[in-house]
């Protein structure tokens, strides 16, 4: 469930809203052609505001971009983004599994 903070983003399109949208979608890669000066790093809370979407989604079709209670979904996703995780992110999605 979004939180009211993440309901007003979705409805202003705010730069939260988008990078847990290219998140999403699998388009980290557009989050840094936005910025070419600065490498954008996933945060914990582009992570957290990501999976809320995802839980969100009305459309059960669209796949999933991991499952957070999945250890080899959540490593395959870490594979993806190794070098885009800012600190404490990585230690984040595998709280669960330690």
């Amino acid at each position: 469930m979004l939180t009211a903070e993440q309901l007003r983003a979705v409805i202003q399109q705010t730069a939260p809203f988008k990078r847990a949208q290219n998140l999403l979608h699998n388009d980290w890669q557009n989050v840094n052609q936005a910025n070419p000066l600065m490498r954008e790093m996933i945060t914990v809370a582009d992570l957290q505001f990501m999976m809320a979407l995802q839980e969100t989604q009305t459309d059960r079709n669209l796949p999933r971009v991991f499952d957070p209670k999945d250890y080899k979904s959540v490593m395959t996703f870490l594979r993806r983004h190794q070098g885009e995780l800012a600190a404490g992110s990585q230690e984040w999605l595998l709280r669960d599994f330690e």
